[in-house]
Order: structure tokens, then sequence, then C-alpha cells
């Protein structure tokens, strides 16, 4: 698996913040290739869960920890968006029902 610096090839760019403990989060940080589910809203689907996977700033990120991540989305959701992930759209990564962090898109890199 290549690291953040290493991948050049992924589809959003965005800052992320890890729900803490005490608030329901995880209890442990999340690695990359870490694959939660982004919760995203898609052409009027309100709270579906799609497919991604997550690259990291800094290879992790601890609960209540904000960072960088590079988003790699499976491709049936770049289609079922067409590509349409607006700079400042917020995002959430779960767990089943488990929030674990909430993100906000910084570039969207899903169109190239």
């Amino acid at each position: 698996m290549k690291t953040y610096s290493e991948l050049d090839k992924f589809d959003l760019l965005a800052v992320v913040e890890t729900v803490k403990p005490e608030m329901c989060g995880r209890s442990s940080a999340v690695f990359d290739g870490y694959r939660g589910q982004f919760f995203w809203h898609i052409n009027g689907i309100d709270g579906t869960d799609w497919l991604a996977s997550y690259i990291f700033e800094k290879g992790k990120i601890e609960p209540g920890e904000q960072g960088l991540c590079k988003v790699i989305l499976a491709g049936h959701v770049k289609e079922a968006a067409n590509n349409n992930f607006p700079v400042g759209a917020q995002f959430a990564i779960r767990e089943g029902s488990k929030i674990v962090a909430l993100g906000k898109i910084l570039e969207n890199h899903a169109n190239a």
C-alpha cells in the first residue's frame, strides 16, 4: 500500500476529524487503508453508505484528532454521484450505524 505522499491517484482530498471516545467515537486509531463507509447524500438518496478507502497524512489518525486524508471511492459511488463532490461539502465516515469521523472535501480529483 502506498503512503499518503506516494499516493497520486485518489478521488478526494479531505480534512477529517475523528469523534472522541467520550462522544461515542472509536477508542483506537484508524490506520491507512481503513474501509469505513463514506456516508454521503447522492442524487436525492439520503443516508446511504458508500464504499471507500482512506489514506491518512500521518499513516493513522487517533481519536479526537484532525488531519488530512486521501479518499479512494468505489467506482459505483462516483457513477451514482456523477463525480459531483463539491469542495466544502461534508461527509461522515461510519462503521455500521456509528459515526467515527466527519470530513470536509478540500479537492475533488474524481474526474481525473
